[in-house]
């Protein structure tokens, strides 16, 4: 990635391996971009990143260190639980990160005798919390368990009023098919972090659902995200599930004077012209309507996916968004996407996880509306339309060539990126140059995210190499001072195992190759002859993608510590 001649080149994905769930803001401070992911079971979590020019990105450190990863009781997680969909936000002064902790283990955690009152604050915010900070790089603060929270992927946002609103998605209450959930929010009080009743709340009632997906069998409205741009609020969400026909939809509400008035004028609307909405609870509200609602979608919907593009499209499951402006480059969507790897015997399959893309927005609206009553009805001059990805391509670029100065495509490469990475496991992860990570009670081991699917780890030359994909699926290699090499594959439900001898003449310098679903054992003096070496043993682990073990996560490449 490099910026010559006026231009900054970017290529996708911006961060490689497994940094899910991407939310990410300006910020006017350091007038840099901030962004985070989600990180599961990992240790330290929630990475946040920082970059000028979306091209290049270092990382600034962890919200989540080991303190905090107790304190949120990560040790407890299940495979695929633990951090879910942060979202990053500067709120009243402070930055602030939303998010769940999902899949803990109750019974585990009362056993190894966590408090029962912090037991009982987790419970009653189904793992949702606030972390909040000064400064980007820490330290931070909580968790602030949000009592009366539901569900997964929160976010929150402060409005032109000064309202603040905590939103995410749940399982519909009502639903009417399997897979439907439902987006709500609920005024937060900043200063507590408590969820504001109809009473803390001048009169807003307290949770009232605003969607409940984009069609008839929509499933798995998740990752919502409100944003404001003039009179409008916008309300985004990931749709289908985070697998092959994930997609991310766009609605909005005219609310020139806030959320809650619009929410509360929508509710009179609703009685005027007698519309019964089937409220979830009866302290809850909804602004779903079959003909009166708050928000509307973009007839377009949904503008950003590839699940159109078939199963041979090298970038799958993309969306999870989330909006920036730059104040140089303008608008940007960061989102999710999966590189799938080809293989000889089992068709595509995912090993490193869901990973970050970034794409260019512009902001269109139609020249005109039509209808048989009215004819050209016009367009509000300050209408800001709805987003589209830039350059006209409809998809996710794999390079790209912006303009310094003002952010506008002009090369756009579609076909993917080759990379190969070099990962040296002859010397501890060093912390302050990697971003090195444990699992939890997976003690022993460190671990760094498998960034290519074209990947060579030097080995050590006595001790034990794992990739990870969870507790159940992984890959042990150990090496004996350059003489043996054994292995050993978690299946899931069985284990592999086998053996094999250094050749007599040989270099002693064991490396593994994994490419194209497979590692290979080699024995090479450099890592640029190990695609040509030939191998003393070849495992296939097709056990260790997505697709076969199921879950949320990429492959790691770990050393015992």
């Amino acid at each position: 990635m490099s910026e010559r001649d006026g231009m900054i080149e970017i290529v996708n994905p911006v961060l490689r391996g497994m940094y899910p769930d991407p939310s990410w803001m300006w910020d006017g401070r350091s007038e840099h971009v901030a962004i985070v992911n989600s990180s599961f079971e990992l240790v330290p979590g929630l990475p946040i990143h920082m970059s000028d020019d979306l091209a290049h990105w270092r990382l600034v450190g962890p919200a989540v260190d080991e303190d905090m990863a107790r304190r949120l009781l990560l040790r407890f997680v299940l495979d695929s639980g633990g951090l879910y969909a942060p979202t990053l936000r500067r709120i009243a002064g402070r930055y602030v990160i939303v998010c769940t902790v999902a899949r803990l283990d109750f019974e585990a955690a009362a056993q190894a005798g966590v408090d029962p009152a912090v037991l009982g604050a987790v419970r009653a915010s189904q793992g949702n919390f606030v972390l909040e900070a000064d400064a980007l790089e820490g330290p931070w603060r909580g968790p602030y368990w949000v009592v009366g929270a539901e569900g997964i992927d929160p976010d929150v946002f402060e409005d032109v009023d000064g309202a603040v609103y905590w939103t995410q998605t749940r399982p519909a209450k009502h639903a009417r098919w399997r897979g439907q959930t439902e987006v709500w929010t609920q005024r937060i009080d900043p200063a507590t972090w408590r969820l504001c009743t109809a009473h803390d709340a001048d009169g807003d009632y307290g949770k009232t659902v605003i969607w409940s997906g984009y069609g008839v069998e929509a499933v798995w409205a998740e990752g919502p995200h409100l944003y404001r741009l003039g009179d409008w609020v916008y309300l985004m969400t990931a749709e289908g599930g985070t697998s092959f026909d994930h997609s991310e939809m766009i609605m909005r509400a005219s609310a020139p004077d806030g959320l809650g008035s619009a929410m509360a004028a929508t509710l009179e609307r609703m009685r005027a012209s007698d519309v019964r909405t089937r409220a979830p609870r009866a302290d809850e509200r909804s602004v779903v309507g079959c003909r009166v609602r708050l928000f509307h979608p973009d007839s377009k919907n949904p503008f950003l996916t590839h699940r159109h593009l078939g199963t041979g499209e090298r970038v799958q499951c993309v969306g999870h968004a989330d909006l920036l402006h730059h104040p140089r480059l303008g608008w940007w969507a960061a989102c999710l996407g999966s590189r799938e790897t080809p293989t000889a015997g089992h068709g595509a399959l995912s090993f490193l996880g869901r990973e970050t893309f970034v794409a260019p927005v512009d902001w269109q609206r139609d020249p005109a509306r039509w209808s048989l009553d009215d004819g050209d009805v016009g367009v509000r001059d300050d209408d800001p339309g709805w987003p589209v990805l830039a350059g006209g391509a409809g998809r996710l670029a794999q390079t790209l060539r912006v303009d310094a100065a003002d952010g506008r495509p002009h090369d756009m490469r579609m076909g993917p990126c080759e990379a190969c990475a070099v990962i040296d496991a002859r010397a501890p992860f060093d912390a302050s140059r990697d971003d090195v990570v444990t699992v939890r009670m997976d003690g022993g081991v460190v671990y760094r995210r498998m960034p290519e699917d074209r990947c060579v780890v030097l080995c050590p030359s006595q001790g034990t190499v794992h990739m990870r994909q969870d507790g159940r699926h992984a890959l042990h290699v150990t090496t004996d001072g350059g003489v043996s090499v054994r292995w050993a594959l978690d299946e899931g439900d069985g284990r592999r195992m086998g053996a094999a001898t250094v050749p007599d003449g040989t270099s002693r310098q064991v490396m593994l190759v994994f490419v194209g679903g497979e590692v290979r054992m080699v024995m090479a003096d450099e890592a640029t002859q190990a695609w040509r070496a030939r191998p003393i043993d070849v495992v296939d682990v097709a056990a260790l993608s997505t697709e076969w073990s199921g879950g949320f996560v990429g492959c790691l490449i770990g050393v015992d510590g």
